[in-house]
C-alpha cells in the first residue's frame, strides 16, 4: 500500500505532465492559427496587387470603370468609418458630460453637508459654553 504522500506526489506530477501537454497543445494552435492567417492576409494581398496588374494591362477605358468602382468603394468604406467615430466620440462626449454633471452634483452636495456640520459644530461649542458657564455659575452659588 502506498502512502498518501506517494499518491500526492503522483497526482501532482501527473496534473503537472497534463498542463504542460495542454500549454505546449495550445501554444501550437496559437501557432497554426497565426501562420493561418498571415497565409490569408499574404493571399488576399496578392490577389489585391494581381487585379491591380490586370487592370493596368488593360487598356484604360475597360480599367477605368473597375477604377472608379475601386475609389467609391473605399470612399464609402472611409465614409463609413468617419460616421462610425463620430458616434464613438459624441457617446464619449455624453459619457463625459454626464460624469462632470455627477462630479459637480456631489460636490455641491458634500459641500452642503460641510456647512451643516459646521453649522452643527458651531450650536454645539455654544451649548457647551452656555452648560459650563452654568456650571460655574452653580459652583460659586455653592
Amino acid at each position: 500500500m502506498k502512502k498518501l504522500s506517494q499518491v500526492l506526489l503522483e497526482m501532482s506530477q501527473h496534473a503537472a505532465a497534463t498542463e504542460n501537454r495542454a500549454e505546449a497543445t495550445r501554444a501550437e494552435n496559437r501557432q497554426a492559427f497565426e501562420t493561418h492567417a498571415s497565409e490569408a492576409r499574404t493571399r488576399a494581398q496578392s490577389a489585391h496587387d494581381a487585379f491591380a496588374t490586370r487592370l493596368d494591362v488593360v487598356k484604360q477605358s475597360i480599367a477605368e470603370p473597375w477604377r472608379e468602382l475601386g475609389e467609391t468603394f473605399t470612399a464609402q468604406i472611409n465614409r463609413v468609418q468617419r460616421s462610425v467615430d463620430e458616434r464613438k466620440n459624441a457617446r464619449d462626449l455624453a459619457k463625459a458630460q454626464d460624469q462632470a454633471d455627477d462630479a459637480e452634483a456631489y460636490a455641491e452636495i458634500a459641500a452642503e453637508f460641510v456647512l451643516l456640520a459646521a453649522a452643527e459644530a458651531e450650536a454645539a461649542m455654544v451649548e457647551a459654553l452656555v452648560a459650563r458657564a452654568h456650571a460655574i455659575s452653580l459652583e460659586k452659588d455653592a
